[in-house]
């Protein structure tokens, strides 16, 4: 990650060996050992070296819908901070989180997709304590806003390969807008 950091220092050729080998082998390493935060990085790290016309085309998107995005990240934040807290629940933290340059740019790829066609720009993670919340706090959001078919994985009952657990929902959120929403306890987290 330090050396990504820091690839402007080297010779061009350099830095693209360095970016390729990153996206090949390190981020896809970081996924697997369950570290996403490292992952995300030097994803977009190699991704702003190996395609730098395509990384300002993105960020340049994603900056143009910032204001939007976090006004209604707060606006969802709220909401179901109040049907959690109607509902009895206590000890839970909501946080909402960007999705990262690379993973917009490759799901436009792969899928074929539009900029606008991205139903995950604005995520929620819900922190819990026990597994029995989570699936409280799924039945709050669930009720609260209608879930996009085809888009709720039970990572709880069935964890990844790397022992990942949550649980995934997408649900369409205020002003008809696609939220992606992520449900854990701290222990999972």
């Amino acid at each position: 990650l330090h050396n990504m950091r820091t690839l402007a220092a080297l010779a061009p050729d350099r830095r693209l060996f360095k970016a390729r080998e990153t996206m090949d082998v390190y981020a896809p390493l970081a996924d697997r050992l369950g570290i996403s935060s490292v992952k995300w990085e030097l994803e977009d790290l190699s991704f702003f070296w190996l395609e730098p016309e395509e990384y300002q085309r993105i960020a340049r998107m994603v900056q143009d819908s910032r204001a939007q995005r976090e006004d209604d990240t707060n606006a969802a934040i709220k909401t179901l901070t109040d049907e959690l807290d109607s509902v009895g629940l206590k000890n839970f933290q909501i946080t909402g989180r960007p999705k990262h340059l690379w993973s917009i740019y490759q799901k436009m790829v792969r899928k074929g997709r539009e900029f606008s066609g991205i139903y995950d720009l604005i995520a929620l993670r819900v922190i819990t304590q026990s597994v029995r919340d989570c699936y409280s706090v799924l039945g709050a959001v669930h009720s609260l806003w209608h879930p996009l078919p085809g888009r709720f994985k039970d990572y709880i009952a069935t964890p990844k390969a790397n022992l990942y657990q949550s649980l995934h929902t997408t649900v369409i959120g205020p002003d008809g807008r696609p939220i992606e929403i992520q449900i854990r306890t701290a222990e999972m987290h």
